[in-house]
C-alpha cells in the first residue's frame, strides 16, 4: 500500500480528471441540446409541408 503522500496525489489527480469529465458532459449536453431543438424543427418544417400538399386522391383526371 502507497503512502498517505501517494494517496493524496492520486486523490488530486482523480478530482481533477471527475472535472476535466463534467465539463466535457456539460459542452456535451448543450450540444445534444441544440440538436434536438434543430430536430424539432426539421419535424415541424415536414409536418407542415405534409400539411399543404394537396390530396391528390380527389384531384381528377384531365384526359
Amino acid at each position: 500500500m502507497g503512502s498517505w503522500k501517494d494517496l493524496l496525489i492520486d486523490m488530486l489527480k482523480l478530482t481533477d480528471e471527475v472535472k476535466r469529465l463534467n465539463r466535457s458532459v456539460e459542452r456535451l449536453e448543450s450540444y445534444t441540446g441544440e440538436v434536438d431543438k434543430r430536430v424539432v424543427r426539421l419535424e415541424t418544417i415536414i409536418e407542415i409541408a405534409k400539411a399543404q400538399r394537396p390530396d391528390r386522391t380527389h384531384q381528377k383526371k384531365i384526359t
